[in-house]
């Protein structure tokens, strides 16, 4: 079939199984659809199942990796649970097993979670959701981290607070090409994790899509009318509004921005997204126990105690998103060239890509040390005890696995996690 008949059943099918409107796919169409990156079952003349990919760069400062991020993945009623979608996956992590180091995937159930761990993935997008009640200060946050700071730079940056200006997207004071060079400008320079590098026309598609309702953003400038700051927002139901996604110049910038969506919705509760959490694994809470809540119903008097209640920040944290991982041996080159503490030896025993003429991968080892990945016979290793014999799921547990268990796992292995991180995808 030609690609607008293809283009109109494909659609059709995802219109159906995916419950998105026509408007949404419409635009979703002409931003993303390419037929290289296509994978899809036709009987009897209808397409009955299919997903496509959008390729994406992941980084930390200049150092790169590549992902292809499968979109809607999707099966008629009446041809699921026959195992096509899993040779739809199948096809298309073998087809780019070259080109991509991971593919991923956003399961939007525990359901469909539980069937991508079937295919080979694992959870490897983790966030935290921070709650806030209508009460709640964010002017009041700023202030507080301020608390050490030297009175004369405190006082300034109190000062620069009353002076940042912030507006709604109604305000067409900026162009969108204006806004999208500060967020890429922000996103370059991010040295934490393995961020999502947004494209030109991801983040073209993602202000256009506030027009349907689905986001909203603000944006903060300084007295020169330079943008120091954009936060996008969705509103959802139960007066709340979820923050998604921050990208800031400064601390400033960012309670200032959340200052004033709160005065625009002054009865709504707030949830931000924190991807990029940088916390210890345990921390404490403070709790005030007053006597005269007592239960046994003595009377006493109003003093209190102070219960210090500890508490892991880690357990708080939910999966997200699931990759499969593809190119170890550049998956690993990253590793070693932006971790250069780290050193192991490791040999996957199911892993049979070529690393070199004539030479597969189950056949070397991977040795990461002083900054390097260098790649040697594993006939070499036969008296190692230090060498690492793990199979492809069981390497890939260990990089996707979440912070908590990061100690651990240096000291037994010494492999750091594969930090994956990533803000606003398009669909």
């Amino acid at each position: 079939m030609d690609n607008e008949e293809l283009k109109r059943k494909l659609m059709g099918l995802w219109e159906k199984t995916t419950h998105n409107s026509k408007d949404l796919l419409s635009i979703l169409f002409d931003y993303y659809f390419d037929d290289r990156y296509l994978e899809y079952k036709e009987l009897e003349g209808r397409v009955v199942s299919a997903l496509f990919g959008i390729p994406y760069e992941f980084g930390c400062g200049e150092k790169k990796l590549s992902g292809l991020y499968l979109i809607s993945l999707s099966s008629e009623e009446g041809y699921r649970k026959k195992g096509i979608l899993a040779e739809l996956l199948q096809t298309v992590n073998n087809r780019f097993a070259k080109q991509f180091d991971f593919t991923f995937i956003v399961p939007h159930t525990e359901l469909l979670a539980d069937y991508f761990g079937t295919q080979g993935y694992f959870n490897s997008f983790f966030i935290m959701e921070e709650r806030y009640t209508p009460f709640h200060d964010f002017r009041n946050d700023y202030l507080i981290t301020l608390t050490d700071s030297d009175e004369r730079i405190r006082s300034l940056k109190i000062h620069l607070l009353e002076e940042i200006k912030v507006i709604d997207n109604t305000e067409k004071k900026f162009p969108h090409s204006q806004i999208i060079k500060f967020i890429e400008k922000i996103e370059s320079k991010s040295r934490s994790s393995v961020n999502l590098r947004h494209t030109y026309k991801d983040l073209e598609y993602l202000l256009h899509e506030n027009s349907l309702g689905n986001l909203n953003f603000y944006i903060s400038y300084d007295t020169d009318g330079k943008i120091t700051g954009v936060i996008f927002t969705k509103k959802e139901d139960l007066k709340r509004v979820k923050i998604l996604a921050s990208y800031v110049a400064d601390s400033c910038s960012y309670y200032a921005i959340l200052e004033f969506i709160k005065h625009q919705l002054p009865d709504e509760s707030f949830t931000i997204i924190k991807s990029d959490y940088k916390q210890p694994t345990s921390q404490a809470i403070i709790r005030q126990t007053y006597a005269s809540a007592n239960p046994s119903g003595i009377d006493l008097d109003n003093t209190f105690e102070t219960v210090e209640l500890p508490f892991n920040y880690n357990k708080l944290l939910q999966p997200l998103g699931m990759a499969r991982l593809l190119r170890f041996e550049n998956i690993l080159k990253y590793i070693a060239e932006t971790r250069s503490d780290v050193e192991f030896k490791l040999h996957i025993r199911d892993y049979n890509e070529e690393v070199s003429k004539g030479i597969n991968s189950n056949e070397v080892v991977f040795v990461v040390k002083s900054g390097k990945l260098n790649i040697e016979p594993l006939k070499d290793f036969y008296n190692d005890r230090s060498l690492l014999h793990l199979s492809v799921k069981e390497i890939s547990e260990l990089l996707l696995r979440k912070n908590d268990s990061s100690n651990l796992i240096m000291e037994a292995f010494g492999i750091p996690r594969l930090d994956l991180q990533y803000k606003l995808l398009p669909f």
